[in-house]
């Protein structure tokens, strides 16, 4: 499988987070140094024949063809929001953007930030029509209709009516949060702490809480990635030893262990929504194609 890499020379910046509606088209080759420094973040579209990876080298890498659209988190204060015809920026935040996720129409969009703001975006006129003061550096951001939720450096979970601009819930960690993911259904939420425990919120009963931890996962860093798999019944995450690492939600247990593909901490992983793949990025420009998980 050869991996293709094709994107336009314009669309080199610096990104932290990448949020996709698109695809990927990969080829066999399970492994490639794909950047020219480290690798931040990896996203598989819904039809998972495109992939996007974004690195420490200022540049976004679609490998693979079939992109209508990109969503992604910049270190120069903004988010980027590409189609493939034009491009638009996001600017309004006074540090770097750390994550950047569509809202549920794909109409908006969500930043959060080092500047301990949360913005709602119009695309429409490329303009903020909300901004949530979060208290804290903001790590990541899902979302829904009407709910967002950001997690931060203060080991803590945020849930704001994104209406009204309230927090309506805390929720208290024991490390740094540094990644969020909702599970398809909308009913669990994810987070990966540097504590190096993954935990599973419910969301209708938010004082249920699973974690989950292995022997030799360490979080790398603060801004590691942990996901859900496509039917939400398994949970995935690199560590710091170079490995992945894949949990059953229904047992609790470690359903398996990737090794020695990585030769640096692992930062993020993307499921293909077809369960067919996981590719993986690290911090050695690194990413590796997994088959057959």
């Amino acid at each position: 499988m050869q991996m293709s890499c094709i994107f336009p020379p314009c669309l080199q910046k610096r990104a932290s987070h990448i949020h996709l509606c698109f695809a990927y088209n990969c080829n066999k080759q399970p492994v490639k140094d794909a950047h020219e420094l480290g690798i931040n973040a990896v996203r598989f579209s819904t039809s998972s024949n495109l992939l996007a990876t974004g690195g420490t080298d200022r540049v976004i890498k679609l490998w693979g063809i079939e992109g209508t659209q990109i969503l992604a988190a910049s270190y120069d204060k903004s988010a980027l929001f590409w189609r493939l015809e034009d491009s638009v920026t996001l600017t309004g935040h006074s540090r770097k953007v750390t994550a950047a996720r569509f809202k549920y129409s794909q109409r908006q969009v969500v930043t959060g930030s080092a500047d301990r703001t949360v913005k709602i975006w119009d695309l429409q006129r490329a303009a903020c029509i909300q901004t949530i003061e979060v208290l804290s550096f903001c790590s990541d951001v899902v979302c829904s209709e009407y709910l967002i939720i950001s997690s931060h450096y203060d080991r803590k979970i945020r849930f704001w009516d994104s209406r009204a601009g309230t927090c309506t819930q805390e929720v208290p960690l024991q490390g740094r949060v540094t990644s969020l993911d909702l599970c398809p259904n909308h009913r669990q939420l994810l987070s990966c702490s540097r504590d190096d425990i993954l935990q599973l919120v419910d969301l209708r009963k938010s004082n249920d809480r699973v974690a989950f931890r292995a022997e030799g996962f360490k979080c790398g860093s603060d801004s590691t990635k942990a996901i859900f798999s496509p039917d939400g019944s398994f949970l995935a995450a690199g560590s710091a030893d170079g490995a992945v690492y894949i949990w059953n939600v229904s047992t609790g247990n470690l359903e398996k262990r990737l090794p020695d593909m990585h030769r640096a901490s692992i930062s993020a992983v993307a499921w293909s929504l077809s369960g067919e793949y996981v590719v993986s990025v690290d911090k050695s420009r690194r990413a590796v194609l997994w088959s057959d998980i």
